[in-house]
């Protein structure tokens, strides 16, 4: 018989562009744990999806609940969910913490470690997507390395709640909010995510050669160091491209700005947002402004 899965998603019923399937939302802590934390409780005004996330809880404590970053996708249901399991909500900055009973929470730290009974959480500040973006690095407590195999054994079951097998000795798993997806690419939140930190941030998580990627939108991925190969050579391609468009600009007496950019790089007809390409094209020319190539 196997043990009782650490991990529990479930997605709430919020698909977009921008959100793909949904927003996921994890349970961790195994079937017998006395207390597990939350990852993400997702958007607000989806009483269903807090139901959902109630009926796996079950009877146990939950100790925290965390947020990845600040978009309201995912913290649009903290204080909602605060307020149904009597927990803190933590993320990295300061506005997105909520205590409890009198009692304030206090912001993720980087490097900072959440002790799950047998699990660890390991809190990764990884700014880009979002200047307050973390990762969080699930392993058994007692290993240390970021090259063993990751989360296995994975079974799907009803009302869009998925199991994670559970983590033996050497497993781990990343959950990457939005900072890498399960499908696509993300975007930048520019000024307040930049690029020359998002590029930081791939090599960081290009470290964790066999942890399971456990994204916020998306399926999840068998390694979260492939993904982030794969984010980091599509973004430097990019830039290449970048590049040529302004030389080719400059060459016709033309000044491209972030707006314009962002036309050029993905047509007028791109299935993106305006502001979202316009976005994207200003974080380019800012991490080339960092380079000193603007």
């Amino acid at each position: 018989m196997s043990e009782p899965s650490p991990v529990r998603r479930i997605t709430c019923e919020n698909p977009s562009p921008m959100t793909l399937q949904g927003t996921n939302t994890y349970v961790i802590g195994g079937d017998q744990a006395s207390a597990v934390v939350i990852i993400d409780p997702g958007p607000a005004d989806h009483p269903e999806h807090l139901a959902q996330v109630r009926a796996v809880v079950g009877p146990r404590r939950v100790s925290q609940i965390l947020v990845t970053h600040r978009h309201a996708d995912h913290t649009g249901a903290a204080a909602s969910f605060s307020e149904a399991f009597a927990a803190p909500v933590r993320g990295h900055s300061p506005a997105q913490c909520i205590g409890v009973a009198g009692r304030p929470a206090e912001p993720l730290r980087d490097q900072e470690s959440i002790e799950l009974g047998g699990l660890r959480l390991r809190v990764l500040h990884t700014p880009g997507h979002t200047s307050d973006s973390v990762c969080l690095w699930l392993h058994a407590a007692g290993d240390h390395g970021s090259t063993d195999q990751g989360v296995t054994n994975q079974g799907v079951t009803n009302q869009g709640v998925t199991n994670q097998g559970a983590l033996a000795p050497g497993e781990q798993a990343m959950f990457t909010g939005d900072t890498i997806l399960g499908e696509g690419t993300t975007m930048l939140d520019h000024p307040d995510g930049t690029l020359t930190d998002y590029l930081g941030s791939l090599r960081r998580l290009g470290e964790y050669a066999q942890a399971r990627l456990l994204p916020a939108h998306g399926p999840e991925q068998p390694s979260v160091a492939a993904a982030a190969e794969r984010y980091l050579t599509h973004r430097l391609e990019r830039l290449d491209q970048v590049r040529s468009l302004l030389i080719a600009a400059e060459s016709d007496g033309v000044t491209l700005d972030a707006e314009a950019l962002g036309v050029r790089i993905y047509g007028e007809r791109s299935a993106l947002p305006a502001g979202i390409t316009t976005k994207i094209a200003a974080a380019q020319l800012q991490h080339l402004q960092h380079l000193g190539e603007r």
